[in-house]
């Protein structure tokens, strides 16, 4: 509260906003998506009539179209903030995107290619099993159980091509 607060002035303000928040809420919900963003625009809203009562003119308007005129402006000032802070942030990822080294994308589709043909270089049950374990993310239980196999078989399979990939990928040397 201001030192200059009159008790009229609080009264007003004490009135307006139990008689006139929810609906202002409202209103600015069906410009403003973000409901916490809405909430700080109706708070904005009685703010203004607090700091600046005597800007409301009870003969030019009654005090909730006053109240709805300055949300509104201040919804569409936060738009129009939101929208121009996310323009840069776009033109600021574009330029940083654009000075990023496409190394890592050609290296990692190199590395795909490589895992998949050493995949292929698996029995039809290890592949089945590696896949289930790495990619599925099952547990050793779970991939036997997919598979009905007995838990030792499926992490022999398991194991058996884990250190067949990783044969395959150490021992091959790179092709560019």
């Amino acid at each position: 509260m201001t030192a200059e607060a009159t008790p009229e002035h609080r009264v007003l303000f004490a009135t307006a906003y139990r008689d006139h928040a929810a609906g202002l809420r409202g209103f600015v919900a069906t410009i403003i998506i973000d409901p916490h963003l809405a909430e700080d625009v109706v708070h904005e809203a009685f703010l203004d009539l607090w700091l600046h009562p005597d800007q409301w003119d009870p003969a030019r308007s009654d005090l909730l179209s006053w109240l709805r005129t300055i949300a509104r402006r201040r919804a569409i000032d936060r738009i129009r903030s939101r929208e121009a802070a996310r323009r840069r942030d776009f033109r600021i990822g574009i330029r940083d995107h654009d000075s990023v080294d496409h190394a890592d994308d050609r290296d990692a589709l190199y590395i795909r290619s490589r895992l998949r043909a050493a995949l292929a270089g698996l029995t039809d049950k290890q592949r089945e099993a590696v896949l289930l374990r790495y990619l599925g993310e099952r547990t050793i239980p779970e991939v036997a159980q997919l598979l009905g196999i007995s838990i030792s078989t499926a992490g022999t399979r398991v194991r058996d091509g884990v250190l067949a990939l990783r044969h395959t990928l150490t021992t091959h040397t790179p092709t560019p």
